[in-house]
């Protein structure tokens, strides 16, 4: 007899700033019921769409398949739901497993202590159904539970379907100090409006990993594709016939169009190296360019019509901006003069860098990169 097909509901996470990307990726992919929240996007669909979603989406960092929801206003409460919940449908007493917790209430304010008593009933009630329970494993579990408890004492109980942030794709081999992130760089080139046709240029490229984004998206490379070792995989309604058929799906879509011209820069030979180690790895090395060269030497082709995204050295302290007002001088008149008709978007700390580069912003995107607050800013030269 056919299984029955159940619709979950799921809720893909991304970094602030990142929530109207990821809405659009996930409307162009045709999820079903998308709906825009902060921190990211619901959605809904079987469990193959989870499976999609988490091999797919590039402005994600983790895809949550929702589990249970019950009311839990006090710790007695938060219990009661855990232990109600069927968690030997997902595990067995020999899987690992870690809890987190965000959120609180009037009577539970600590998310840690949420995540214990959640911990509490789901080892209560596996040790009461098999004499015995999963361990816990917070580095490397096979299943990671998220808790999320409103004030109003609604908890949604949801399991991680990547099992890891999903901005590690798998081709960073090598890096450099304050590399811009995987889905960052995604969610910049989502709001840039990029073609995956015309020239992408990035003078100060670092690692490469806005190149490659960039290169990724215009080659239709999936960006679950590189390393698709994902903790669903674990659970009991996976398919592997089914997810083998999406995967040799997702290879037989990647194509990258001819004469793409992917081109990044920077002054550091050891960052040059790592972009083009990294490159190869995202299976782009035939058609990224990195070259050791200053900014001063940036001399695109009038008339490309390029789009231009970086991610410029600023300092964290007030000194260290201070210091770097000469190099925004000198980047905005460089911008002025040599890309006309480009599209320009420039990662900045804050909008006092505007003054010295002299450039008017048609829009600005505030985001959080390693846990500092920055904006993204675009531009478009002599608009």
């Amino acid at each position: 007899m056919a299984r029955k097909v159940i619709n979950h509901q799921y809720f893909a996470v991304c970094p602030p700033g990142v929530e109207d990307a990821l809405f659009a990726e996930i409307k162009r992919e045709k999820f079903s019921k998308a709906e825009r929240q902060v921190g990211g996007c619901r959605f809904s669909g079987p469990p193959w769409e989870g499976w999609r979603a988490v091999l797919s989406l590039r402005c994600a960092v983790r895809v949550y398949r929702q589990i249970n929801r019950f009311r839990s206003l006090d710790a007695e409460q938060l219990y009661k739901g855990a232990v109600e919940i069927g968690w030997e449908k997902l595990m067995t007493p020999e899987s690992t497993f870690s809890v987190e917790a965000k959120g609180r209430t009037d009577a539970l304010v600590n998310s840690k202590f949420i995540a214990l008593k959640l911990k509490d009933g789901l080892v209560d009630r596996m040790r009461d159904k098999f004499g015995a329970r999963p361990s816990v494993d917070t580095r490397n579990p096979d299943f990671r539970i998220f808790a999320h408890v409103a004030p109003s004492g609604a908890c949604s109980v949801s399991v991680d379907l990547g099992g890891k942030p999903l901005n590690r794709r798998g081709y960073r081999k090598r890096s450099v100090e304050a590399p811009v992130s995987e889905t960052l760089a995604a969610a910049a080139i989502e709001y840039s409006g990029w073609d995956g046709v015309s020239p992408f240029l990035d003078p100060m490229c670092g690692s490469g990993t806005l190149v490659i984004e960039a290169g990724m998206r215009a080659a239709n490379i999936a960006p679950g594709l590189l390393n698709p070792d994902f903790a669903f995989v674990r659970m009991p309604d996976f398919e592997p016939e089914r997810w083998e058929g999406m995967l040799e799906e997702a290879r037989n879509r990647v194509k990258i169009p001819a004469k793409l011209v992917l081109q990044g820069s920077d002054t550091d030979p050891d960052a040059v190296t790592a972009a083009r180690v990294n490159a190869e790895a995202a299976g782009l090395a035939g058609c990224a360019r990195f070259v050791v060269d200053d900014v001063d030497n940036f001399h695109p082709k009038k008339g490309w019509g390029a789009t231009v995204i970086s991610n410029p050295p600023y300092g964290i302290r007030l000194d260290d901006e201070r210091k770097l007002i000469p190099f925004f001088e000198k980047l905005g008149a460089l911008l002025r003069e040599r890309c006309g008709g480009y599209r320009i978007l420039l990662f900045l700390p804050n909008k006092s860098m505007l003054k010295p580069l002299a450039l008017k912003p048609l829009h600005y995107y505030p985001m959080s990169h390693g846990g500092l607050d920055v904006r993204l800013y675009s531009f478009d030269i002599n608009r």
